[in-house]
């Protein structure tokens, strides 16, 4: 309900409102104090309630309180059956905008009686996918397109679960992480034809376009084709989509346009500032700036320590911030975690051969004959010494839209001013077609 009545009120143009994760971190400073509350958010209003089962049904209660004397200018209470709760947020958020003063126009008044479904089961399991989504680990991706197609069982017309569904199959392809019904090869067209289904369900799907433009940059990954007018109409649609905003900054990233990339990772994380994946890739954006991407992964592991994923990366950060200690734990731990996964090893063996362990590095690699589909892959063979190795793979490696971006990279350093590097890394550079 919170999130729900968070983005209807961001849907009216004179109403600004805070995210969710700022107004939790005000809490946590001064709990129970609300005039600190809204003067640490620099608001006029705060919005509280609480809601309870009174027998079969739900009560909730709502109170508009005036930030700076904590006295109520609005109250209400809500009573309605379970299966009437989803047109509920809609009713606050219209009442909370006119108390507010901020006038409601017809046209906006629409967009407060529009429900992604009608099916609370089916909406449970859409929130249930997106949070283990937001994990970036291959058990949970593979849980969140459980959740997604379940949803859809519910409720057919669910668009924004079907467009999460084919979102999940971008995640996959994008992490190489295979789905149970699936070859890796094949997520970028499987989910294509998803997220079209999607938007033939509803055409203004902020969460199916982004999908479609993520995986029109796998599909089309020498031009990116279609992926930034893709992610353009996204975010119009929904400029609240923080998913949206935090996937056209990676694909900005990859096109080396990195102010831009900047720019819509911090988009994301003003609207959802609990988002460990958007710090990691600001991370990337700032790679060159030691001391600046290791406190990015900080905040990444501080916000999900048990994440594989944000290990590796502060892993890598801190290899090239000169800490081989800190990068040696976070990349034994994110091993630990996610055991036997290739990209994981690659970290360590990188991280390792730059520590001076490079008979170890070759032990982990010696599996690995052939294998080429992950760039860190052929960064472990640069740390080792295995340069041509590195070359000889890359140039067999079936292209993908952040090969350029990842060979830009300081793991790729000791290639600057090799021939084959060179002549490859200008063949990689992605055209973009208008």
């Amino acid at each position: 309900m919170t999130e729900d009545i968070t983005s209807l009120l961001g849907s009216v143009a004179s109403v600004q409102v805070k995210s969710p994760g700022a107004v939790r971190r005000a809490q946590r400073a001064s709990p129970g104090d609300a005039p600190a509350i809204a003067r640490a958010l620099g608001v006029h209003y705060l919005l509280d309630g609480n809601v309870r089962r009174v027998g079969s049904r739900v009560r909730v209660s709502i109170r508009l309180l005036t930030g700076a004397t904590a006295v109520a200018a609005w109250g209400d209470v809500f009573d309605r059956n379970p299966d009437e709760l989803l047109a509920l947020p809609s009713v606050i958020a219209q009442a909370v905008a006119l108390r507010v003063g901020a006038p409601v126009p017809s046209s906006q008044t629409s967009v407060f009686g529009t429900l992604r479904t009608r099916s609370p089961a089916a909406y449970d399991h859409y929130l249930r996918g997106n949070f283990f989504l937001a994990r970036r680990s291959p058990d949970e991706t593979a849980r969140a397109l459980v959740e997604y197609r379940e949803a859809e069982r519910l409720d057919s017309g669910f668009a924004a679960a079907i467009g999460r569904a084919a979102y999940a199959h971008a995640i996959a392809r994008g992490n190489y992480y295979r789905l149970p019904d699936a070859p890796i090869d094949s997520l970028a067209v499987r989910g294509l034809v998803i997220a079209n289904r999607a938007l033939r369900r509803d055409s203004t799907s902020s969460d199916a376009w982004m999908a479609r433009g993520y995986l029109l940059a796998f599909a089309n990954p020498r031009t990116m084709d279609g992926s930034l007018q893709a992610f353009q109409r996204a975010i119009a649609l929904d400029p609240r989509n923080a998913e949206a905003h935090h996937q056209y900054g990676s694909i900005l990233n990859w096109l080396g346009r990195y102010e831009e990339a900047d720019r819509e990772q911090h988009a994301a994380l003003a609207l959802d500032p609990g988002r460990a994946i958007s710090f990691v890739d600001l991370a990337w954006t700032h790679v060159r700036d030691t001391k600046l991407a290791v406190a990015l992964t900080d905040s990444a592991v501080a916000l999900d320590p048990a994440s594989a994923f944000s290990r590796r990366w502060r892993a890598l950060a801190r290899l090239w911030a000169g800490d081989l200690r800190g990068a040696q734990e976070d990349a034994e731990l994110a091993n630990r975690l996610q055991p036997g996964d290739i990209v994981m090893e690659s970290v360590l063996a990188t991280v390792l051969a730059h520590a001076g362990d490079r008979g170890r590095a070759r032990a982990l690699m010696a599996h690995w004959p052939g294998r080429n589909e992950h760039w860190l892959i052929m960064a472990a063979l640069v740390a080792v010494g295995d340069t041509a190795a590195a070359l000889d793979r890359l140039e067999r490696a079936s292209p993908v839209p952040y090969l350029w971006a990842g060979l830009r990279r300081p793991e790729f350093d000791a290639l600057h001013g090799n021939p084959r590097y060179e002549r490859l890394l200008a063949s990689l550079r992605p055209g973009l077609f208008p």
